[in-house]
């Protein structure tokens, strides 16, 4: 039997393996700016947030954003979406403990996470799907796209992930005796 499969409304997930930020750098960068920056207190619990961080403020950064402008360019050609450019970029750092609270971004169309410091038992991010499908569906007989109700990526060092900005997720507690550093951003519609 032949039948045609179309796959509508879809949430995409993008991954990659980031060897050219200068991870040190933006670690120094992070702790030099904890303690200057008082930071927000939006989704996370336990950790710290940087305020948005501007465009030469930080060289490693500045050079970072530049890699993920072609990254998001790759996201919006791939789905048909316009050039879109950054709205925030923020840093996280995230002692033993510490975890992010399940959230969206409003406001913006992509975002996504940068992991400049991050080990085993740091906590993984999950994406939790939210078309009340859980609602509806039957046990699975095994767990595939169509079916699960969360996907999890690791934490890890170099890791990047992009993601649409509704995309509800959180991440999990840092169960570790060090701090898990991260980068945050989010990138909309040219204004």
């Amino acid at each position: 039997m032949s039948m045609h499969t179309e796959l509508w409304f879809p949430n995409v997930i993008w991954s990659a393996i980031l060897n050219s930020a200068d991870n040190q750098e933006l670690k120094n960068f992070a702790y030099d700016l904890q303690k200057i920056d008082k930071g927000v207190n939006i989704s996370n619990y336990g950790g710290w947030q940087s305020n948005a961080i501007s465009s030469g403020q930080n060289v490693a950064i500045d050079n970072l954003v530049s890699d993920l402008n072609s990254r998001i360019d790759f996201c919006c050609k791939q789905t048909g979406l316009p050039k879109l450019q950054l709205y925030n970029i923020w840093l996280n750092i995230n002692p033993p403990n510490a975890y992010n609270h399940l959230h969206n971004h409003v406001g913006s169309v992509l975002s996504g996470v940068y992991y400049i410091d991050a080990e085993e038992n740091q906590g993984n991010i999950q994406f939790e799907r939210s078309d009340g499908a859980e609602n509806f569906l039957p046990t699975p007989e095994k767990s595939t796209y169509f079916s699960c109700t969360r996907a999890t990526y690791k934490s890890k060092t170099n890791a990047l992930y992009i993601f649409p900005s509704w995309l509800k997720h959180n991440v999990e507690g840092n169960k570790s005796k060090n701090d898990r550093i991260s980068i945050s951003f989010n990138y909309g519609e040219k204004r």
